[in-house]
């Protein structure tokens, strides 16, 4: 994949305000531009989001990326500017990160704004902590972006249930997934319906495209999920047809 180009703002003749590479397409969808840049948070532009931990035992950042120094490697720095490090891109939520000089990246593929976390069973027949599977249901009308989560993704959630890493290790219908939630704790109950987000951890990431660590290969914008509904040949690579994924910006 291409190197990263970083957005940069600096003043030119007559002090006026000169910003370079903040669009790397001038397509948009919805409004936004197709793809994304790094760059400094304080930019008008919205750039590449990434999380960071820089010293084990101490708190994860949140920032943006200075510029690229491999093909996982990003020196970085927060949003105040205040911790420069240089770090790896590793499979792990912000929350799990706990080497030093690790990184995450997330690309959010889908939206549910409605869902239901089904109860598998634990001989209780009531939720408990360390769950090792549940199952989330959804109607397929409730779906913004792709149309299907992929295995080894995570989903997040906004109403307290999902507050851990909840990964999908098996997709059993076009409105059933079930997942493991082995190291965190449901607490909602099962006929709620909430919004959740299906994402995953970004392997590499281009101005146009982005890997998930199965190699599967996304285009990407700073937008919500976005999918036309046009089938994917089984020709196809999943990026050829019109469907983005969203990198979280800054």
């Amino acid at each position: 994949m291409a190197k990263l180009k970083i957005q940069h703002t600096y003043i030119g003749a007559n002090a006026t305000t000169i910003v370079t590479d903040s669009f790397v397409s001038p397509t948009q969808i919805n409004g936004t531009n197709i793809g994304g840049t790094g760059g400094d948070t304080s930019q008008t532009v919205p750039t590449i989001r990434i999380s960071f931990l820089r010293n084990t035992g101490g708190a994860v950042d949140t920032g943006y990326i200075i510029t690229q120094k491999g093909s996982q490697k990003f020196e970085v720095n927060n949003s105040a500017n205040a911790n420069t490090t240089v770090v790896s891109l590793v499979n792990r939520q912000a929350s799990e990160l706990t080497a030093a000089n690790t990184a995450t990246i997330v690309a959010n593929t889908m939206i549910i704004t409605g869902a239901n976390l089904a109860n598998i069973g634990t001989g209780s027949g009531s939720f408990t902590n360390n769950r090792a599977f549940a199952y989330i249901t959804y109607a397929t009308a409730n779906v913004a972006g792709n149309s299907s989560p992929g295995i080894g993704y995570q989903f997040t959630g906004n109403s307290g249930f999902l507050t851990g890493n909840v990964t999908v290790v098996a997709i059993n219908s076009t409105t059933n997934v079930t997942v493991s939630c082995a190291t965190q704790t449901v607490t909602a109950n099962t006929t709620g319906r909430i919004q959740v987000v299906n994402q995953f951890n970004v392997k590499r990431i281009s101005n146009k495209f982005v890997l998930d660590w199965d190699n599967e290969k996304w285009r990407y914008y700073l937008g919500q999920p976005f999918s036309s509904g046009a089938a994917i040949l089984a020709s196809q690579p999943s990026w050829q047809s019109v469907v983005l994924v969203r990198v979280d910006n800054a």
